[in-house]
């Protein structure tokens, strides 16, 4: 790792020992330290963790309805479920969209999420992962976020745990960062989030890791927030880490304002610039450091461009494919499907070896 001057420099002694930057080391990478410096670090921390091996996973997203109940004001894909395009699909009509793409793409992960409808029962969830499962059993279920496992928990008078155990019978493997935005009640409340609800996330989190279950861990940055509560949520997720290495990745991810409530109120105007985008990745890389090895590109709001750069600045892991999302292209940018054979050339082109996955980040096939 080269030379740093001044307070990198203490922070690179640190990483090199191990040890993590303290908050007010990450607030001033956020806020003072040269972008160059960053990812020259970054990326020397995710060569020593995987070398010059990129990971993808061909997924694609299964967003079962768009009916919810919380209402984020960051969020352009909700509806109440009065409106004409409210939906809630059938489990023949999830079944039949994914047996397209895993029939057409050969996915091996499915993540499974939509709004919090308070018309579903657990029956519905269940049904739907014995289903999967049964038709798809290599298709690793990648499901729900903490805001739909903490409605049903208490919609069924069931405890956090005593859900977990029944979906994962029924066929969940994994559980997706949705939710986590910034931990920060000051945030959550601007964002009409629960007063309590990062905390809870946290606390699902833990309950799923205690079970062996594995899960991601996300971050939504480019709206109301500012450096310190990025700080704090990066530690928080840092701490839970180091108590049962439940996360297998972390991504960053900018918000997209167009069509949110935040956006009509003017709080957020334009979305995130590739400085800051390359920032985040960057300091995530330097935070988590051995502790969580696995930092996505999160290509899907930001291009395969940008992705390539995340590349450059720490990040080890594409993401996936991706096909048929719904919730970004409800902001009005569109994010077409992106094939294997683009992902596995774009990582070829700046020097990397693309390694494809599956959803417990095991190598199925090497690139090279």
């Amino acid at each position: 790792m080269r030379q740093y001057d001044g307070i990198l420099s203490d922070i690179a002694r640190k990483v090199n020992q191990g040890n993590s930057p303290s908050f007010d080391e990450i607030v001033y990478m956020y806020d003072s330290a040269p972008i160059s410096d960053l990812g020259s670090m970054a990326r020397s921390i995710a060569d020593d963790l995987t070398g010059k091996q990129v990971s993808f996973v061909s997924n694609m997203i299964m967003n079962y309805t768009n009916i919810c109940n919380v209402r984020c004001k960051f969020c352009a894909f909700y509806r109440t479920g009065s409106e004409d395009d409210a939906y809630t699909l059938s489990l023949d009509q999830v079944v039949d969209r994914v047996r397209h793409f895993y029939e057409t793409f050969g996915i091996k992960q499915l993540l499974i999420q939509g709004g919090v409808n308070s018309e579903l029962p657990l029956d519905y969830y269940l049904t739907l992962f014995n289903t999967l499962h049964e038709k798809f059993p290599d298709l690793g279920i990648h499901g729900l976020s903490t805001s739909e496992l903490s409605f049903i928990s208490k919609k069924e008078k069931m405890s956090i745990p005593e859900l977990l155990s029944k979906l994962r019978e029924a066929g969940l493997e994994t559980i997706p960062g949705a939710g986590a935005e910034i931990f920060s009640d000051e945030v959550r409340k601007i964002l009409r989030r629960p007063i309590g609800s990062g905390k809870e996330w946290l606390s699902i989190m833990e309950e799923a890791h205690k079970l062996g279950i594995r899960t991601s861990a996300t971050m939504m940055f480019g709206h109301v927030e500012e450096s310190r509560h990025k700080a704090e949520h990066l530690l928080s997720l840092l701490e839970l880490q180091k108590k049962y290495h439940g996360f297998m990745s972390f991504t960053p991810w900018n918000f997209e304002p167009g069509n949110t409530q935040l956006e009509r109120e003017n709080l957020v105007k334009y979305r995130a610039g590739g400085e800051e985008v390359l920032r985040n990745i960057a300091i995530a890389r330097i935070v988590f450091n051995k502790h969580l090895p696995i930092i996505q590109s999160s290509w899907l709001t930001n291009g395969v461009q940008m992705g390539q750069m995340a590349i450059m600045y720490g990040a080890n892991d594409w993401g996936g494919t991706i096909y048929d999302e719904k919730v970004i292209p409800a902001t009005g940018k569109m994010v077409g499907n992106l094939r294997k054979e683009i992902i596995i050339e774009s990582v070829k082109q700046i020097g990397m070896i693309p390694v494809e996955r599956d959803n417990m980040y095991r190598a199925i096939r090497n690139y090279n």
